[in-house]
C-alpha cells in the first residue's frame, strides 16, 4: 500500500480532532459576539481563554486544511503540486469538487495569518478580527464536512 492513503488518513484523523474542538470553541465563546472594546475591557480570564482557543484552533484547522489534507488529497488525485502556492492548492480542490470555495478557503487563510501578528496598538483591529470568527469558522467547519464528503464519495475511508 501506497503511504499517500495513509498520510491522508492519518491528516484527517487529526484534523477530524482539531474540528472537533473549534466546535467545542465556537460553542463556548457563542456568546461573546460581536465583541466590542467595552467587553474586551471587563472580559474575564476565562473568557480571554474561550476565545485565545477559538483563535488558536482555528488558525490549526485552516493550516491542516491547507497543508496536510489538501496535499494527500492531491497524491491521491495523482495532482503534482509541489510547485504549487495554497491558492494553486486551492483552485485545485474547487476544481476537483473538494470544496466549494477556493476564495473562502483563501479568506480563512488571510484571516489566520492576520491572527499571527498582533501587535497591542492594534487592538481595535483585532476586535474586528475576532469578530470575522464568528462567520469564518462555519466556513471552515463546511469545507472540512465537504472534504469529509468528497472523500466517501471517492470510497476512501479514513475513520478510526
Amino acid at each position: 500500500m501506497s503511504t499517500a492513503p495513509v498520510l491522508l488518513a492519518a491528516s484527517m484523523q487529526a484534523c477530524a480532532q482539531r474540528i472537533a474542538k473549534l466546535t467545542q470553541s465556537v460553542a463556548k465563546t457563542r456568546h461573546l459576539f460581536p465583541l466590542t472594546a467595552s467587553m474586551v475591557a471587563t472580559m474575564s480570564d476565562d473568557d480571554e481563554e474561550s476565545l485565545d482557543a477559538l483563535i488558536l484552533r482555528y488558525s490549526q484547522c485552516v493550516s491542516m486544511i491547507q497543508d496536510q489534507v489538501f496535499r494527500g488529497i492531491a497524491y491521491l488525485e495523482q495532482e503534482d503540486i509541489s510547485d504549487k502556492s495554497n491558492r494553486e492548492k486551492s483552485l485545485l480542490m474547487e476544481k476537483l469538487g473538494v470544496i466549494q470555495s477556493a476564495e473562502e478557503i483563501g479568506t480563512a487563510a488571510m484571516l489566520r495569518n492576520k491572527f499571527s501578528h498582533h501587535y497591542p496598538d492594534q487592538s481595535e483591529a483585532r476586535i474586528a478580527r475576532i469578530n470575522l470568527l464568528a462567520v469564518e469558522c462555519q466556513i471552515v467547519l463546511g469545507a472540512f464536512d465537504t472534504i469529509t464528503a468528497y472523500l466517501h464519495r471517492k470510497g476512501f475511508s479514513w475513520a478510526s
